[in-house]
């Protein structure tokens, strides 16, 4: 059995997922491009989200099993990934923790003035700036997956009030409130904080646009830990500009590494991270472990974790 990974790996980790089954053997690639010439043979693949499965689909004939390095999909779901037989699978639970973690750091940031107090230790200025409660404040997760859940849990510690919009209402342990996706417009009305936290699909593509920024409260705070595909960044931009929005946290975006003249560099009311909610020490090896754990199950027919509704996108 062959794995092709698209991500260098040490030494010591090829080995340890080459213990997962017997005769496995491990190649692991740099690129995408890198990859194609090594996968002809190959029954599974490991890789980004974000990246083009296609090429290495059409070369890989055999690849009955493709999985995500990440919790999206969004770039996995290609022709031949819809029309074969292709197990996909994603390393949803991987990154509750520390992306929930990061939206709590983003928050307390941004409420208690946290870059304002940097700047001004940069300069030697001693000015007091005045931060806010996150106490009482209610917060709409939009997206109440695993993530969603786990910022929940989280927020309630500080006493918040948490609004949860997802695809079908169910009991949520740590929501004061659920609603459908329809009724995402209310939700956002009654928010202090949004956090976007829903899956890339075809549904959720600029899911915040103009209407859906216009409808939140005045003065209300904007989090995205999800996908850079849900916001319209323009548009976001605007509610900005215009003081309708008080800010925003943003840890993903549509072109990264984020072009040096984009408008959000200039913008003091927004604090970003370049795309490491996800980032902590032992980020591989837990990602590494469910791959291993996947791997043992595949060499011997048997079910796999986090398998991913091809058709749903989740």
């Amino acid at each position: 059995m062959k794995l092709v990974v698209v991500n260098p790996l040490s030494p010591d980790r090829i080995s340890a997922l080459e213990e997962a089954a017997p005769g496995l053997s491990v190649i692991c690639c740099k690129t995408v491009a890198e990859a194609i010439p090594l996968v002809s043979d190959a029954d599974a693949l490991a890789l980004w989200g974000f990246q083009d499965v296609e090429p290495l689909l059409q070369a890989g004939p055999h690849i009955r099993w493709v999985h995500s390095l990440s919790d999206g999909v969004e770039k996995l779901l290609t022709p031949s990934m819809l029309a074969r037989p292709i197990l996909l699978t994603n390393s949803h639970g991987v990154h509750d923790r520390s992306v929930s973690e990061h939206a709590m750091a983003l928050i307390l940031s941004f409420l208690r003035r946290i870059p304002d107090a940097v700047r001004n230790q940069d300069t030697h200025s001693w000015k007091r700036p005045r931060g806010e409660l996150l106490a009482d404040k209610t917060i709409a997760i939009i997206g109440f997956g695993s993530i969603g859940r786990a910022i929940a849990k989280r927020a309630k510690a500080f006493d918040t009030q948490i609004i949860a919009v997802k695809k079908h209402i169910t009991s949520e342990l740590f929501a004061d409130k659920v609603m459908d996706t329809s009724h995402a417009i209310d939700a956002l009305s009654k928010a202090d904080i949004v956090i976007a936290a829903l899956p890339s699909t075809p549904d959720t593509e600029k899911f915040f646009g103009a209407n859906e920024f216009a409808a939140m409260k005045k003065g209300a705070l904007f989090i995205n830990i999800a996908r850079a595909s849900l916001v319209d960044e323009q548009a976001l931009l605007a509610a900005l500009d215009s003081g309708h929005l008080s800010g925003a946290c943003l840890d993903v975006f549509s072109k990264e590494p984020l072009p040096s003249d984009h408008p959000f560099w200039e913008r003091k009311q927004v604090i970003m991270t370049p795309h490491i909610a996800s980032m902590i020490p032992d980020f591989w090896d837990r990602l590494l472990l469910l791959l291993k754990d996947n791997l043992a199950a595949f060499s011997k027919n048997e079910s796999l974790l986090n398998v991913v509704d091809k058709e749903k996108g989740y």
